[in-house]
């Protein structure tokens, strides 16, 4: 199955392939500005989940990616984005857009070099075509 995949056939949804630039980041994959955001793509398939979060009093605003180990990455595996609910993990709401992989494993680990939790912050928005979540990449540091 192809991620954004709604129809069963194969072919990705375009407004669920997520968003950003790899042109929003310099040659060492830092954030250019402040404001840079990555949309996650794959959400289609979550969305009862994230109308239940966005519903929370205490809402989520710190988001989860696992990096992934060089076997998964030698085979292009996509990278989950999960929600940081209080101190625990919601389930899957989506993945890091294809290409876009580097940028986010380059934030996760000068998180981890300075001893932060690897936590992105991010926001569940409403789109035209349902909700999506926001990782506020150029604040994550």
């Amino acid at each position: 199955m192809v991620i954004g995949d709604r129809s069963g056939s194969g072919v990705p949804d375009r407004h669920d392939s997520g968003a950003g630039s790899l042109a929003d980041y310099t040659y060492n994959l830092f954030p250019r500005f402040a404001g840079v955001i990555l949309r996650a793509a794959g959400s289609m398939p979550f969305q009862s989940e994230l109308a239940e979060l966005r519903e929370l009093p205490d809402r989520p605003a710190e988001a989860f990616v696992e990096r992934r180990p060089p076997a998964d990455d030698r085979v292009d595996a996509p990278m989950p984005v999960r929600l940081w609910v209080g101190s625990e993990l919601s389930g899957v709401i989506g993945f890091v857009p294809r290409g876009l992989e580097a940028p986010v494993d380059a934030c996760l680990g000068r998180l981890s070099d300075r001893g932060k939790a690897p936590r992105i912050p991010c926001s569940i928005v409403s789109t035209r075509h349902g909700l999506r979540v926001d990782l506020r990449m150029g604040r994550a540091y």
